[in-house]
Protein backbone atom coordinates (compact mmCIF):
# COMPACT_ATOMS: atom_id res chain seq x y z
CA UNK A 1 0.00 0.00 0.00
CA UNK A 2 2.66 2.38 0.83
CA UNK A 3 4.21 2.19 -2.53
CA UNK A 4 0.72 2.66 -4.12
CA UNK A 5 0.78 5.63 -2.50
CA UNK A 6 4.74 6.90 -3.05
CA UNK A 7 3.79 6.02 -7.14
CA UNK A 8 0.79 9.01 -6.42
CA UNK A 9 3.05 11.04 -4.75
CA UNK A 10 5.54 10.61 -7.80
CA UNK A 11 3.02 11.29 -10.80
CA UNK A 12 1.42 14.45 -8.95
CA UNK A 13 2.86 17.82 -10.53
CA UNK A 14 1.86 21.19 -9.73
CA UNK A 15 1.55 24.22 -12.15
CA UNK A 16 -1.61 23.72 -13.88
CA UNK A 17 -4.87 25.38 -13.78
CA UNK A 18 -6.60 22.14 -13.39
CA UNK A 19 -10.63 21.55 -12.53
CA UNK A 20 -11.29 18.02 -10.51
CA UNK A 21 -14.28 16.59 -9.30
CA UNK A 22 -14.23 12.67 -7.70
CA UNK A 23 -17.73 10.97 -7.13
CA UNK A 24 -17.61 8.25 -5.01
CA UNK A 25 -20.77 5.68 -5.05
CA UNK A 26 -21.22 2.89 -2.64
CA UNK A 27 -18.48 0.17 -4.37
CA UNK A 28 -17.71 2.83 -7.36
CA UNK A 29 -15.39 5.46 -7.66
CA UNK A 30 -15.61 7.98 -10.51
CA UNK A 31 -12.66 10.38 -11.21
CA UNK A 32 -12.46 13.07 -14.32
CA UNK A 33 -9.64 16.46 -14.39
CA UNK A 34 -9.70 18.74 -16.98
CA UNK A 35 -7.47 21.45 -18.53
CA UNK A 36 -8.13 24.12 -21.31
CA UNK A 37 -5.62 25.05 -23.62
CA UNK A 38 -4.79 27.99 -26.07
CA UNK A 39 -4.13 25.28 -28.76
CA UNK A 40 -6.95 23.81 -31.31
CA UNK A 41 -8.39 20.55 -30.59
CA UNK A 42 -6.64 18.91 -33.66
CA UNK A 43 -3.30 20.24 -32.94
CA UNK A 44 -3.87 18.24 -29.11
CA UNK A 45 -5.37 15.55 -30.95
CA UNK A 46 -2.27 15.11 -32.75
CA UNK A 47 -0.67 13.90 -30.04
CA UNK A 48 -3.26 12.44 -27.33
CA UNK A 49 -5.15 10.64 -30.16
CA UNK A 50 -2.31 8.49 -30.87
CA UNK A 51 -3.13 5.62 -28.25
CA UNK A 52 0.50 4.00 -28.29
CA UNK A 53 2.21 7.72 -27.69
CA UNK A 54 1.06 8.17 -23.71
CA UNK A 55 5.23 8.18 -23.19
CA UNK A 56 5.15 11.18 -25.22
CA UNK A 57 3.26 13.90 -22.62
CA UNK A 58 3.07 11.48 -19.34
CA UNK A 59 6.12 11.75 -17.07
CA UNK A 60 5.30 8.48 -15.47
CA UNK A 61 5.28 6.48 -19.27
CA UNK A 62 8.86 5.42 -20.11
CA UNK A 63 7.37 2.91 -22.79
CA UNK A 64 4.60 2.23 -24.40
CA UNK A 65 4.50 -1.34 -26.83
CA UNK A 66 1.23 -1.69 -28.48
CA UNK A 67 -0.01 -5.09 -30.29
CA UNK A 68 -3.79 -4.39 -31.81
CA UNK A 69 -6.35 -2.80 -29.37
CA UNK A 70 -3.72 -3.93 -26.40
CA UNK A 71 -0.75 -1.74 -25.31
CA UNK A 72 1.50 -2.65 -22.17
CA UNK A 73 2.82 0.88 -20.90
CA UNK A 74 6.18 0.64 -19.02
CA UNK A 75 7.10 3.44 -15.65
CA UNK A 76 9.97 5.11 -14.61
CA UNK A 77 10.37 2.35 -11.94
CA UNK A 78 9.86 -0.91 -14.12
CA UNK A 79 6.32 -1.32 -13.49
CA UNK A 80 4.07 -1.96 -15.78
CA UNK A 81 0.38 -1.33 -16.91
CA UNK A 82 -1.67 -3.02 -19.83
CA UNK A 83 -4.25 -1.55 -21.27
CA UNK A 84 -7.11 -2.50 -24.23
CA UNK A 85 -8.72 0.38 -26.33
CA UNK A 86 -12.18 0.02 -26.27
CA UNK A 87 -13.37 2.94 -28.51
CA UNK A 88 -12.04 5.13 -30.77
CA UNK A 89 -13.45 8.32 -32.83
CA UNK A 90 -11.06 10.16 -34.33
CA UNK A 91 -13.61 12.72 -35.55
CA UNK A 92 -14.94 13.20 -31.97
CA UNK A 93 -11.14 13.21 -30.67
CA UNK A 94 -11.84 10.72 -28.12
CA UNK A 95 -11.06 6.96 -27.26
CA UNK A 96 -12.06 4.77 -24.46
CA UNK A 97 -9.77 2.05 -22.43
CA UNK A 98 -9.86 -0.49 -19.51
CA UNK A 99 -6.96 -1.83 -17.26
CA UNK A 100 -6.21 -5.20 -17.64
CA UNK A 101 -3.28 -5.41 -15.10
CA UNK A 102 -0.91 -3.23 -13.46
CA UNK A 103 -0.09 -1.29 -9.95
CA UNK A 104 -2.42 0.87 -9.40
CA UNK A 105 -4.98 -0.19 -6.59
CA UNK A 106 -8.13 -0.30 -8.95
CA UNK A 107 -10.07 -2.53 -10.56
CA UNK A 108 -12.95 -2.86 -13.14
CA UNK A 109 -11.13 0.38 -14.69
CA UNK A 110 -12.48 2.05 -17.41
CA UNK A 111 -11.94 5.40 -18.63
CA UNK A 112 -11.77 7.62 -21.78
CA UNK A 113 -9.80 11.28 -23.12
CA UNK A 114 -11.45 13.77 -24.92
CA UNK A 115 -10.18 16.69 -26.42
CA UNK A 116 -13.34 19.52 -27.43
CA UNK A 117 -13.38 23.06 -28.50
CA UNK A 118 -13.65 25.31 -25.76
CA UNK A 119 -14.87 28.06 -28.04
CA UNK A 120 -12.38 30.10 -27.78
CA UNK A 121 -9.83 29.21 -30.51
CA UNK A 122 -8.50 26.69 -28.08
CA UNK A 123 -9.51 23.28 -26.06
CA UNK A 124 -10.57 21.33 -23.31
CA UNK A 125 -8.51 18.23 -22.62
CA UNK A 126 -10.88 15.88 -20.25
CA UNK A 127 -9.40 12.18 -18.82
CA UNK A 128 -12.08 10.60 -16.60
CA UNK A 129 -12.64 7.19 -15.73
CA UNK A 130 -14.38 4.93 -13.38
CA UNK A 131 -13.74 1.80 -11.08
CA UNK A 132 -13.67 -0.23 -7.87
CA UNK A 133 -10.86 0.61 -5.02
CA UNK A 134 -8.83 -2.35 -4.91
CA UNK A 135 -7.02 -2.74 -1.18
CA UNK A 136 -7.18 0.55 -0.38
CA UNK A 137 -10.32 3.50 0.26
CA UNK A 138 -12.28 4.38 -2.54
CA UNK A 139 -10.30 7.87 -1.65
CA UNK A 140 -7.07 6.63 -1.89
CA UNK A 141 -7.79 4.95 -5.12
CA UNK A 142 -9.48 8.56 -6.36
CA UNK A 143 -6.07 10.48 -5.12
CA UNK A 144 -4.25 8.15 -6.78
CA UNK A 145 -6.18 8.39 -9.98
CA UNK A 146 -6.36 12.13 -10.07
CA UNK A 147 -2.68 12.44 -9.37
CA UNK A 148 -2.13 10.57 -12.62
CA UNK A 149 -4.64 12.39 -14.31
CA UNK A 150 -2.92 15.94 -13.16
CA UNK A 151 0.76 14.58 -13.71
CA UNK A 152 0.03 14.24 -17.92
CA UNK A 153 -2.39 17.26 -17.91
CA UNK A 154 0.07 19.10 -16.73
CA UNK A 155 2.88 18.34 -18.87
CA UNK A 156 0.42 19.37 -21.95
CA UNK A 157 0.30 22.67 -20.43
CA UNK A 158 3.89 23.11 -20.37
CA UNK A 159 4.09 22.15 -23.93
CA UNK A 160 0.84 23.66 -25.12
CA UNK A 161 0.56 27.40 -23.33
Amino acid sequence: MKSKTNLAAILILSGATLASSAVLAAGSVEVSESVELNVKPAAIWALVGDYNGLYRWHPAVKDSKRTDNVRLLTLGNGAQITETLTAMDNEKHSYSYTINASPLPVSDYESSIAVKANGNNGSIVTWSSSFNAAGTSNEEAAQVIRGVYQAGLNTLTELYN
